[in-house]
């Protein structure tokens, strides 16, 4: 399958660029920082490829069906494209990475991860978000998505909501650990944390990994707003993420 999806992108740009995380860790801000640049023509959690990329997130016995169904939809958004560079904000395809760039070659990706309890107490505090953990019955284990494993489903259930979204966090961190080894310069990986305290440097680093010409605007950033999720968690909460994550917030 991968050498007809090979030949249905060989005639037009293949050069697209995903970026990919973990729900609630900037990956949205990463979007819209880039979606302006006039040498960029983005989509951000645009439809049918956002949809199809949270399918086989949530089900992976879902990939050999909805794939192909997301490299057409790919396809004709390059076409719409070109001669710009093309980029998409579904981060769920973190989940399908190694596979886009076999049926890339030439695909970028920017992750960006965030310190996982600011991203935990986003998580809790978007109903949306937080709702894929009540819904968790629905699909198929192991759980990528969520972080649930055959020897952890039978406790999820009666597990605090923290403790659950800090599962999922470590999930897509330890998925990006494995991506730096596979997709190696192909890959950039973003702190949300230096993104916001120092934009200008992480900014001139997305623009060289791009090859850009023109300079990317340097978006506004609220710096105070990193320290939000102190007031947000409760004490059990921070202790849930802990015991989750393995190490204290700092």
């Amino acid at each position: 399958m991968i050498n007809k999806l090979k030949f249905l992108c060989g005639t037009i740009n293949t050069h697209p660029v995903f970026v990919i995380g973990s729900g609630r860790s900037g990956t949205h801000w990463l979007g819209y920082s880039l979606s302006d640049h006039p040498e960029i023509r983005a989509t951000i959690e645009v439809e049918p490829m956002f949809k199809l990329s949270t399918k086989m997130a949530l089900n992976s016995t879902l990939e050999d069906k909805l794939y192909i169904k997301l490299i057409r939809a790919y396809k004709w958004q390059l076409i719409q494209s070109t001669p710009k560079l093309y980029l998409d904000k579904s981060h769920p395809n973190i989940w399908i990475a190694d596979k886009l760039k076999k049926t890339f070659p030439q695909a970028l990706f920017i992750g960006i991860e965030r310190n996982p309890y600011a991203t935990v107490a986003s998580m809790i505090r978007h109903k949306k978000v937080s709702s894929w953990h009540k819904r968790w019955r629905e699909f198929p284990l192991p759980n990528r998505f969520l972080g649930i494993t055959e020897n952890t489903a039978s406790a999820y259930e009666d597990l605090p909501l923290a403790s659950q979204c800090a599962m999922r966090w470590l999930a897509h961190h330890n998925k990006m650990s494995e991506l730096k080894e596979t997709l190696k310069e192909d890959l950039l990986v973003i702190s949300y944390e230096k993104f916001a305290y120092n934009p200008e440097k992480q900014i001139s680093k997305l623009q060289q990994f791009l090859k850009l010409e023109t300079p990317i605007p340097v978006p506004e950033v609220k710096a105070a707003s990193l320290h939000n999720w102190k007031k947000q968690l409760s004490t059990k909460e921070i202790e849930d993420i802990e015991a989750i994550v393995g190490f204290p917030p700092k």
